[in-house]
């Protein structure tokens, strides 16, 4: 969207709602010329028993805009008088016939309109007008009011001129001045086809029975279609009786496909122009204009509704969605409000990804999904339907043309911000983050960061705690964009980040927020060169001060069941080595913060044939043993098949405790002496359930198994 470029002197008329162009400066579809060819016409067309001129078309062609065009030139000629009508202002036959002619009447008399040259011709015709109301109707109801009064007109003494001749010499008498004008008088009627069926029956029939007055000339807009029903009767062809009525008409000619896309692109560029917007999804954006957005529109007023709610749809959801999803969802919502509401109505259809093997097998369900996505496609004109699922809603491929996508493709969908992916189309539709969902600007400043430590190290401390794991779950798809040579500097500041995480589950399918950050480091560790790989894998391990996050570290890129490993063998013996050299000898103070103590012990010490034994010299240090029965403590939660009632259940690492301790007896012995060093009631939550859980255990209770 990088041209036109709109001119800064005034605001386009395109920014003006659905307002028609009052000048050729705001002639976007080049319609000034054809507003010329009119105007010729109706200065040099045969009008010795007058003229009905019309411009017709579908309501948004710009009947309107092309009638003002053509009526700013002939402001401009000396031998045209303008007489502007407008319908709306009257309801009823009677009023439509009274104020018609008092309204010429009045801007004939109009010292600011008149031209010199019909100046006086024009003053004498109006007198002639207004005598010839006044005979059509003596009596004149008061706009608004529902009573009839005397007007003291009656008496005055161009009523009593009025009623001293007929009507029909009246007639005579205005006709006969209207030929001798040097000049005509064209009456302009616009929006005609808005009126209802009654008013436009009662003004045309106005227009026929007073379209034979010499030079003068009634240019008149609408909607054919509309009119023609409307003065469709029994026994009346609407059709037949608007031809005896018009004598020449122009049909607006639909705007071509490069101008009005010319249009529409302008108009999206100066409505955006003061928002400030991240995703621009530019190797999208051609796509879905010329093939989604393009296509829904047919005239200069789709583009004007389009454009008066867009600003408003980017400044509440251009942050949370890529651009080119919000121009065509918008496009589709103003333009085509049943597709708009089918989408809503079929979020998971048209964003889930599904597996093949499993979803292959309940082809029941995937035969209604394609039901839901053909409706979808047909409700949307020719190829843009498919177009949309294509370029918007990919995960549907799977029902249009047989495609499917990976989860890989899921993350990139979040990250762009594409409302491909669930939880950026249900912002779109409700405005509003799930709880415990980061902003987008939050990931993005990570990415962004990533390039120097000590600014990753802060950006990742900006983020609150409720939103860290959000942000490091999306924040997995942007680890292909990380330079290589950042990747240890990545991961080890992420592996720094296992405290800031509880260790409490948050329910029955929760397995552990740990996986959020190893899976990122997993990627980055993943994209180093095999050759560097031990170089960056010793450079993470050193950096990272926490047993627990080095063990963790250490099981990913170490030997794995299902992979090769990343580091060679020896440098992961060496490095194992040194942990448990580590852990063996390390201080209380420096493991009694640490996460998971018990886990990282045990899985350190398996390595060594002599663990039976007391294995941290530090174990039976109060602080050291109230971190190890914390992270002991675990809970079991189940539920009955049909109940949505979850029980849950504190347990111990028994066994575990046991092992590191060197038996009951020396456990019993360390939880006593914490007892001893604290008040309980008065203790961290979590560590009076282990401890009530260990009584528990050492009374002999023990869970079911199952």
């Amino acid at each position: 969207m990088t041209e036109p470029t709109p001119s800064d002197d005034a605001p386009s008329t395109l920014s003006t709602g659905d307002d028609p162009i009052l000048s050729v400066e705001d002639d976007l579809l080049n319609r000034a010329r054809l507003g010329a060819a009119i105007a010729d016409e109706v200065r040099a067309m045969n009008a010795e028993r007058g003229a009905v001129v019309a411009i017709t078309g579908r309501w948004g062609t710009g009947k309107t805009s092309l009638l003002n065009l053509t009526a700013n030139i002939l402001h401009e000629t000396e031998e045209v008088e303008i007489v502007e009508f407008n319908p709306w202002f009257f309801s009823g036959t009677d009023q439509l016939i009274r104020f018609f002619f008092d309204e010429i009447a009045r801007q004939l008399r109009s010292e600011r309109s008149r031209k010199k040259r019909l100046k006086d011709a024009t003053a004498s015709i109006a007198e002639k007008f207004n005598r010839y109301s006044v005979s059509l109707s003596p009596l004149k109801f008061i706009p608004g009011a529902g009573t009839i009064i005397d007007t003291v007109q009656k008496t005055s003494e161009g009523v009593t001129e009025a009623f001293s001749a007929s009507i029909h010499e009246q007639r005579i008498e205005i006709s006969e001045a209207l030929s001798n004008l040097n000049g005509r008088i064209v009456v302009l009627i616009d929006d005609i086809d808005r009126l209802t069926r009654q008013e436009i029956r009662d003004l045309f029939r106005l227009v026929r029975l007073n379209g034979s007055f010499p030079n003068v000339v009634y240019l008149l807009s609408f909607d054919r279609k509309v009119v023609e029903n409307a003065l469709t009767e029994e026994g009346i062809d609407g059709a037949a009786y608007l031809e005896k009525i018009v004598k020449t008409s122009v049909e607006v000619p639909p705007a071509a496909d490069e101008a009005l896309a010319s249009v529409l692109r302008q108009g999206m560029q100066e409505a955006m122009s003061t928002i400030p917007t991240l995703h621009l999804g530019e190797d999208r954006f051609p796509d879905v204009f010329w093939q989604i957005v393009r296509p829904l529109f047919s005239t200069v007023r789709d583009v004007k509704r389009f454009l008066s709610s867009l600003t408003l749809t980017v400044r509440s959801a251009g942050d949370e969605v890529a651009l080119p999803d919000l121009i065509t969802l918008e496009a589709i919502r103003v333009l085509r409000p049943a597709a708009h509401d089918l989408i809503a109505q079929n979020v998971a259809t048209l964003t889930t990804v599904h597996g093949w093997q499993s979803d292959m097998r309940n082809q029941a369900a995937l035969a209604s999904d394609s039901e839901r996505i053909g409706a979808l496609v047909d409700a949307l004109p020719d190829s843009v339907g498919r177009a949309l699922i294509k370029y918007v809603f990919p995960a549907a491929q799977l029902h249009t043309e047989n495609i499917w996508h990976g989860h890989d493709s899921e993350q990139a969908w979040r990250r762009d911000r594409r409302v491909a992916h669930t939880e950026v189309l249900k912002y779109y539709l409700h405005r509003e983050l799930p709880s415990g969902t980061a902003p987008s600007s939050q990931v993005d400043a990570i990415f962004h960061a990533a390039c120097e430590e000590r600014a990753f190290e802060i950006a990742l401390a900006q983020v609150p705690d409720h939103y860290l794991e959000d942000t490091l779950d999306r924040f997995l798809a942007y680890a292909d964009g990380i330079d290589s040579d950042r990747i240890p500097m990545v991961a080890s500041a992420l592996l720094k980040l296992f405290p800031r995480f509880s260790e409490e589950s948050t329910g029955m399918f929760d397995f552990g927020r740990d996986y959020t950050i190893l899976r990122i480091v997993n990627k980055l560790m993943k994209r180093v060169p095999s050759d560097k790989a031990d170089l960056a894998a010793r450079a993470v391990y050193e950096a990272t001060a926490s047993p627990h996050a080095r063990l963790r570290f250490l099981s990913l890129v170490g030997k794995r069941k299902s992979e090769s490993q990343i580091i060679s063998p020896e440098l992961e013996e060496a490095l194992r080595n040194d942990l448990r050299d580590y852990l063996k000898h390390a201080p209380a103070e420096a493991l009694k913060s640490e996460r998971e103590l018990l886990r990282t012990v045990v899985q350190v010490m398996e390595c060594d044939e002599n663990s039976s034994e007391l294995t941290i010299a530090s174990a039976m240090e109060s602080a050291v043993t109230i971190r190890l029965i914390e992270s002991a403590l675990s809970t079991s939660r189940s539920n009955t098949l049909g109940s949505v009632v979850v029980t849950s259940e504190d347990r111990l690492a028994w066994d575990a405790l046991l092992s590191v301790f060197g038996g009951e007896e020396r456990l019993s012995e360390a939880v006593a002496h914490v007892k001893e060093q604290i008040n309980l009631q008065e203790s961290d939550i979590r560590l009076r359930r282990a401890i009530e859980c260990f009584d528990k255990y050492a009374a002999g209770w023990r869970p079911e198994e199952f």
